[in-house]
């Protein structure tokens, strides 16, 4: 199966890896409608159209996959890649921030696929980008983590409820420091060619989370690393400094 001519949905096509993403599919024919909070930030090109919807809310879902049908005639890959990812904020009490976080990583993606399993009948190929942060549990990524849980649980039970009507796909990016666009834009692709379970950034990525399962005592260790970056992130947030830049700002 080749790119051209693929009718293609991306969410946050406006992020690093929907910026690479897109300039694979449009150079090799594919048709893309991408649903951005900020669509301006995007080229304009001859097969892309573009909407402005915030992934976190329903009916802004709604509107894109609808837009989508009508704009393509059909939708042959839809790409969930709307995450927030936060670091170093698990004991900060504030409710609105909360409610976002899980429903832009869990309740809007489930939304969506509910939406598309109903309003097409077979043949739509789903794929999900994101952390493999989440995987295990990690010191700083507490509220990410469970806010993926949800939506990684309803993933993995609907996918085999769903039977083989619908393909699904789960691309797994390394750690925010180490992942890098082109690298994991790539993986999708792959994943758009040959749709595949899970497929990993990297084949270290592969390994290191495969000798955390095979030997679980060594997550001992990475929760102490874990746990170091935390302590010095929260010295650099409560450092003098950071609180001039933070008011200058």
């Amino acid at each position: 199966m080749k790119l051209s001519s693929k009718k293609i949905v991306l969410t946050n096509g406006s992020s690093e890896l929907g910026k690479e993403l897109l300039s694979v599919l449009l150079s090799q024919g594919a048709l893309v409608v991408v649903g951005d909070v900020t669509p301006e930030e995007i080229p304009n090109h001859a097969n892309l159209q573009k909407y402005k919807i915030d992934p976190s809310k329903p009916d802004q879902i709604e509107r894109l996959i609808e837009s989508a049908i009508e704009t393509l005639d059909k939708i042959d890959v839809f790409i969930i890649n709307s995450e927030l990812l936060i670091f170093a904020e698990d004991d900060k009490e504030n409710w609105n921030q909360l409610k976002h976080l899980f429903q832009t990583n869990s309740l809007g993606p489930i939304f969506a696929i509910q939406k598309l399993t109903n309003l097409i009948s077979v043949g739509l190929h789903i794929i999900s980008v994101s952390s493999n942060i989440s995987i295990f549990p990690t010191p700083g990524y507490g509220l990410y983590g469970s806010s993926k849980l949800a939506f990684d649980y309803f993933w993995d039970s609907y996918r085999k409820q769903i039977g083989k009507s619908f393909q699904f796909s789960r691309v797994l990016a390394d750690v925010p420091s180490n992942s890098k666009p082109y690298q994991l834009a790539k993986k999708v692709v792959q994943s758009i060619l040959r749709p595949k379970r899970s497929r990993y950034e990297t084949w270290k990525l592969w390994l290191h989370v495969h000798f955390l399962r095979i030997l679980p005592f060594s997550q001992f260790f990475r929760s102490l690393y874990y746990g170091f970056r935390l302590k010095e992130e929260k010295k650099k947030k409560n450092s003098p400094s950071h609180s001039a830049l933070s008011t200058e700002v």
